[in-house]
């Protein structure tokens, strides 16, 4: 990878960092796909070597500052959708856009399963069910991400 690509890389998760935490109205908030997660599945299928443990640690670690959650909350969240893609990427990449789209879909609900696990280990909150619309809504934005990105990225090299 060159400079270009790293730059991109950088950009395209600080672009998911302010897509994330856009202002929304409260009614909203549940219909906000998880954008950093996506760029970094996203990063992780077009790259898996560039994309390691490494880049766990300050992604899950400024994801914890931003939403004022416990400190490794959202690191231990990004190590197990990472292990989990490192032990399928090559299927994933495989797939048709639908069973993508499906697969994001399990991978952010295993995103927002862990968080919450973590909450209530710490203490008593009751989500609604309406927690996973975000899983849904990441699985519906994943082909239009992937294709824009994708283009991108061509585009560069």
């Amino acid at each position: 990878m060159n400079s270009r690509d790293y730059t991109f890389l950088v950009l395209s998760l600080c672009l998911g960092f302010i897509l994330q935490y856009l202002p929304l109205a409260s009614f909203m908030y549940w219909f906000v796909p998880e954008w950093v997660l996506m760029m970094f599945v996203f990063w992780q299928m077009q790259n898996p070597k560039l994309m390691n443990f490494w880049w766990v640690w300050p992604l899950g670690l400024l994801m914890d500052v931003q939403q004022s959650t416990f400190l490794g909350t959202h690191v231990i969240a990004f190590a197990t959708v990472l292990y989990a893609l490192q032990l399928m990427y090559q299927r994933i990449r495989m797939f048709n856009v639908a069973q993508q789209a499906g697969t994001i879909f399990l991978l952010v609900c295993i995103f927002q399963m862990i968080g919450y696990w973590a909450t209530l280990l710490v203490e008593e909150s009751n989500k609604p069910l309406s927690m996973w619309t975000p899983a849904l809504v990441s699985a519906v934005v994943w082909p239009w991400l992937q294709l824009i990105l994708g283009n991108a990225q061509r585009k560069l090299k």
